[in-house]
């Protein structure tokens, strides 16, 4: 029997080779010719995998799926993006995808760290419109060498940003209530656990890196932004809905905080009058922190091998338990 494996989002062309060239034999590909429910809807009905990237598996589409068996996300993020209690009726599975992540994410915090606190994009669109801006900023850039640095979230991302940040000698802050990690590494990479509070206080550079659930909701708000230095700059290659984007444009309209680099929105695509669009000292790019050639094919690669496992009878990686608490 052919094992339909449907991705749920449309893509460009190139995309979908990549997949159909590293899914196991005997596995067709279903692809979306638009971004269009109505398509999802109506493959949805022969797939036997979907594959959840970024568009949403919604709770209804579920019981339109009669074979679905498998839903593999190609990144880590699924709560608030998996329709939980509808597939956990069916006795649909559910695994994510690290492969790939922590690398590329990370790079794009620090890139997004260099933007903000020196203004790149803002200079450079001053450059095209024929505006000199030579010695404008002196008096507000920074560098991130010597910075303090605070990370929120020190799961595979959080850590892999700690790493990449030991050559521009940063003292680290981090929080998570979840992870401690060994006293040697905190010494070797120099970064000490706190609790929020001085982690807001202290650090001049606060960068995301933690799932969106009930806790995290909007952690990042107008008392948050109060708490913090005004001369920090917020990073968030996290989730969206884990800032409060109206209080964000607030903070960053008032000097409540200097600047902010920002790849994920709530909601995505953002609306044409989101406030962050108005303001010049933040970066904004569209969810694509993950979003390079070689992330790309260790996703596929990841999610692939899974898919085969899964047909072959063999334990899942990095399945997700959804059997009630």
């Amino acid at each position: 029997n052919i094992c339909r494996v449907l991705y749920l989002s449309h893509a460009p062309e190139p995309v979908y080779d990549m997949w159909r060239a590293a899914l196991p034999e005997g596995c067709e590909l279903l692809t979306l010719s638009a971004n269009d429910d109505a398509e999802r809807v109506e493959k949805l009905a022969s797939a036997d995998v979907v594959i959840v990237a970024p568009a949403v598996l919604r709770p209804e589409w579920v019981q339109l799926a009669p074979r679905l068996k498998l839903v593999q996300h190609q990144g880590v993020g699924w709560q608030g993006e998996t329709p939980i209690a509808a597939m956990r009726e069916r006795g649909i599975r559910l695994a994510i995808n690290p492969s790939g992540t922590a690398d590329v994410v990370s790079e794009h915090a620090l890139a997004l760290m260099f933007a903000a606190l020196r203004q790149i994009p803002r200079v450079d669109a001053a450059m095209r419109a024929g505006r000199w801006m030579g010695t404008d900023l002196r008096t507000v850039t920074r560098n991130l060498r010597g910075r303090t640095v605070g990370i929120v979230g020190m799961g595979r991302i959080g850590s892999a940003v700690a790493a990449l940040l030991q050559p521009f000698k940063v003292r680290g802050l981090y929080v998570d209530p979840h992870v401690r990690l060994p006293e040697g590494l905190e010494l070797a990479l120099n970064f000490r656990r706190v609790e929020l509070p001085e982690l807001l206080r202290d650090a001049e550079v606060i960068t995301l890196h933690l799932p969106d659930t009930h806790e995290t909701r909007h952690m990042f708000n107008d008392a948050t932004f109060r708490q913090m230095r005004r001369d920090a700059v917020l990073i968030n290659c996290a989730r969206g809905p884990v800032v409060d984007e109206a209080a964000l444009a607030r903070a960053l309209r008032d000097g409540t905080i200097r600047a902010a680099g920002v790849d994920v929105f709530d909601p995505e695509p953002p609306r044409p009058d989101n406030p962050l669009f108005e303001l010049p000292n933040v970066v904004l790019t569209p969810h694509v922190a993950a979003g390079t050639l070689d992330a790309m094919q260790a996703k596929v690669n990841g999610a692939t091998a899974n898919i085969g496992r899964f047909f072959r009878g063999e334990a899942l990686q990095d399945e997700i338990d959804l059997l009630p608490l």
